[in-house]
């Protein structure tokens, strides 16, 4: 269900993840670990303002590790590319949990 006001997804819809990861902070090791040579769907829940943001990837492994670096994070906000990227930056991972709606091994998503 999408909010149009917003472009986001509304958190109403279920969707059962494959895995999630309450706090994206401290599971960041983890999130590699397991998503590399990965492909899927997940999103990102904005524990304060219960805002998600959901996006796809053939290798989840190198899409995570764009969104843990903070010098292209802060490289693309002043482009002005992302709301994901602004948020992250704003609140902070510890804000933030993740959940892989969907997996794949290899590039097949």
């Amino acid at each position: 269900m999408k909010d149009n006001k917003n472009n986001n997804f509304n958190n109403s819809v279920n969707i059962i993840p494959v895995v999630s990861y309450t706090n994206a902070d401290k599971d960041k090791s983890i999130v590699y670990k397991e998503n590399k040579k990965k492909s899927g769907i997940y999103r990102w829940n904005n524990l304060i303002t219960s805002k998600s943001y959901i996006g796809s990837s053939i290798s989840l492994g190198g899409r995570f590790s764009t969104y843990y670096s903070l010098t292209y994070l802060k490289k693309k906000v002043k482009k002005g590319s992302s709301i994901i990227y602004n948020s992250l930056l704003k609140y902070g991972y510890y804000n933030f949990s993740i959940r892989s709606e969907e997996r794949r091994v290899g590039k097949e998503c």
